[in-house]
C-alpha cells in the first residue's frame, strides 16, 4: 500500500508541472576577417553591445519557455534590430525586412543554418563571412 501511495504521489507531482517547452542553442560565428560589434536595438533604444573577435564564436542558450515555437529563438535576443559594425571600418543594418540591402540578416530565420535536433531542442547557427563585410562596405554606413 505504501508503495502504491508513493506512485500516486509521483504521478500527481509529474502530471501538475509546467512543461518545459521547446529550447535553442544559436551559435554566432565570426568568420568574416574583421573583429565584429553588435550594436543590438529593440524599439528604437540601445539596448546592448556584443563583441566578436575574428575567428571567435558567441554562443546563446534559450532558457526554454512553454509553448515557444521557433521563430521566437532568432535572433537568439530581443531586438528589432541589430547594426553590425566591422572593425570599426564600416557597419550595416540588420532588420526583419527582407528588402534590405543585407543578404542575410540576422533578424531572419532564413538566414541560420539549422533546426530542430530532436523533440523540444533546435540548434542554429549564424556565420559571419567575408560577403557579409563586403557587403557593409559597398550597402552600409
Amino acid at each position: 500500500m505504501k508503495n502504491v501511495l508513493i506512485l500516486i504521489a509521483i504521478v500527481i507531482t509529474v502530471s501538475c508541472t509546467e512543461p518545459i517547452g521547446d529550447r535553442a542553442n544559436t551559435t554566432l560565428i565570426n568568420n568574416s576577417g574583421h573583429s565584429i560589434e553588435m550594436q543590438i536595438y529593440h524599439s528604437g533604444e540601445f539596448q546592448s553591445v556584443t563583441i566578436i573577435d575574428n575567428n571567435k564564436t558567441k554562443e546563446y542558450q534559450d532558457g526554454g519557455k512553454p509553448g515557444l515555437t521557433v521563430g521566437f529563438f532568432l535572433p537568439p535576443f530581443d531586438a528589432d534590430s541589430i547594426r553590425i559594425i566591422y572593425f570599426k571600418k564600416a557597419s550595416i543594418w540588420h532588420t526583419e525586412d527582407e528588402n534590405s540591402p543585407v543578404s542575410r540578416s540576422l533578424m531572419l530565420e532564413s538566414s541560420y543554418e539549422g533546426g530542430k535536433v530532436r523533440d523540444g531542442l533546435y540548434e542554429f547557427t549564424y556565420t559571419f563571412t567575408p560577403e557579409d563585410y563586403e557587403e557593409a562596405l559597398e550597402f552600409g554606413e
